[in-house]
């Protein structure tokens, strides 16, 4: 019977020694990284329950098989989070049940800054399974029970700090490090309750992310990862991981992890609220002795389920309201530059407000003198000559005669589009009088810019001028002007997009 109990201690301590790395391996660890820290209990803004199922080295009797399941979420206070993790690691007739509660808890230290502190409490199982032990004598009193267990007590710390999308962060599992005697396998001699124990190790584990928004639009991320174990005892394991996603609903992954496996992962988010992933390792080793036919591969399935939260957490809104945003700066640039622009307008205005009130007593005396075009018809015969003889024509230079009928459709200057009765009867009192010289004069209403009513007046007076001189007039005797909207002749839109003809001389 000693001996079996020696072969048992030995057997514990080897495995001890053989597996330095207590704390679970998990690959998935990237999407819930609660599994290692608890300072990331309910870090983000929704609550989660998530199963991790991990079975390693299919090709050997009683190889390692781990199950974790987690829920945790934020409280209404958003800086306090806590978790609650049980996990079963099992390895041959080995087993480690473990369950903790995680309470975090957050300071902002500035809109882009966050540093988490965490803390979990729990109890560690650590079992030898004799049904699964093939031992020479079954009826031995050692392993007549079915199995022998030890409990103890466990915790870990965390800390994590990010800023913007970067994440660093530092777990101390298992921070107690004590050991778990097995109460079956005291020695009866000395009653030591060391002679026969489980002891658990201090582990060291930092990490540190980075979330890249590729093309700026939250279409396209690439997450780098990088994790070191520190384990006394044991050399230093780190791995390499990136994560590319799609809105981050759909996401590829590939790891290096050190001196064990290249890994392969894949994973969705359904309905915004269902997870499911998948990763497979492919063993790597650099011994004499080729491991790879039995250490080939491990399975890990990943499933979840996300509730509560915001509806702002929605990646398809998110991207919308980022794209607003993006709308509403550029915008805001533009207003600036418009802003600059009317601030130089309000110089321009301030600048010529004087003349415009200089001219607006010009405007008053040439509006007394505008007349209708029939008294100026009054002034001539049906022939168009004078009737009086032609020097006692009674007109003055400057007098301004308004058509009844020569107006235009808004942005048009077509002659074609208006009734040329009164222009016709201009032609012939301009041919019978070559003496008489007038200036035709175009108008505009008060829409639109005033350089583009100036352009459009012009164009008008242009059409009327053309007109006249296909009609026999002699060019000599008109000029054309066009003022734009300066010269209203009322407050109707209608009538200010207008020709008019003004007499310059009559010799």
């Amino acid at each position: 019977m000693k001996r079996i109990i020696v072969l048992i201690a030995i057997a514990v301590v080897g495995l001890t020694d053989a597996l330095a790395q207590q704390v679970p391996m998990y690959s998935h660890y990237y999407y819930n990284r609660f599994l290692y820290n608890p300072a990331l209990a309910g870090n983000q803004d929704y609550g989660q329950l998530i199963l991790v199922n991990r079975n390693q080295w299919n090709s050997i009797p009683g190889a390692p098989k781990t199950t974790a399941f987690t829920v945790d979420g934020p409280l209404k206070q958003k800086n306090i989070g806590m978790g609650l993790a049980i996990y079963r690691d099992q390895a041959g007739e080995f087993n480690i049940t473990g369950a903790q509660a995680a309470y975090r808890y957050g300071l902002k230290l500035d809109a882009d800054q966050t540093i988490n502190f965490g803390l979990s409490l729990g109890v560690l199982d650590n079992r030898i399974d004799f049904f699964e032990l093939n031992a020479p004598n079954p009826l031995d009193p050692v392993i007549a029970n079915s199995y022998q267990n030890a409990t103890g007590f466990d915790a870990n710390i965390g800390v994590n700090y990010t800023w913007k999308t970067l994440n660093i962060g530092l777990t101390v599992p298992q921070i107690v490090a004590g050991d778990l005697a097995y109460e079956s396998l005291v020695n009866k001699a000395t009653l030591d309750r060391n002679d026969y124990s489980y002891g658990l190790v201090r582990h060291i584990i930092t990490h540190a992310s980075y979330d890249w928004d590729i093309n700026g639009d939250g279409v396209w991320w690439l997450e780098p990862i990088a994790m070191a174990r520190f384990t006394p005892g044991a050399p230093v394991q780190f791995d390499i991981n990136a994560r590319v996603s799609y809105m981050k609903k759909y996401w590829l992954g590939a790891m290096y992890r050190s001196a064990y496996a290249a890994t392969v992962s894949a994973g969705l988010k359904v309905a915004n609220q269902i997870v499911a992933g998948y990763a497979y390792d492919f063993a790597l080793h650099n011994n004499d002795i080729d491991l790879k036919s039995y250490t080939r591969g491990a399975h890990e399935v990943m499933v979840g389920y996300q509730f509560g939260g915001n509806v702002m957490d929605d990646p398809d809104l998110k991207k919308k309201l980022e794209d607003i945003d993006k709308k509403i700066k550029n915008n805001e640039t533009d207003i600036d530059s418009v802003g600059d622009e009317l601030d130089k307008a309000k110089d321009d205005i301030k600048k010529n407000k004087d003349d415009i009130e200089d001219n607006d007593d010009d405007i008053e005396e040439i509006k007394k003198k505008l007349k209708g075009f029939d008294d100026f018809m009054n002034l001539f015969d049906e022939m168009g000559r004078p009737k009086a003889g032609p020097n006692d024509i009674k007109m003055s230079d400057g007098t301004v005669y308004t058509f009844k009928n020569v107006y235009f459709a808004t942005n048009k200057w077509d002659i074609r589009d208006i009734d040329v009765t009164e222009l016709n009867t201009l032609t012939k009192i301009l041919k019978n009088n070559p003496g008489l010289k007038i200036e035709v004069a175009g108008h505009a209403d008060e829409r639109g810019t005033e350089s583009y009513n100036i352009w459009l007046s012009n164009k008008r007076s242009n059409a009327v001028r053309d007109y006249l001189i296909k009609q026999g007039v002699n060019a000599s005797q008109l000029e054309i002007k066009g003022y734009g909207e300066g010269v209203p002749a009322s407050d109707v839109y209608d009538e200010n997009r207008r020709v008019e003809f003004k007499i310059l001389s009559n010799k």
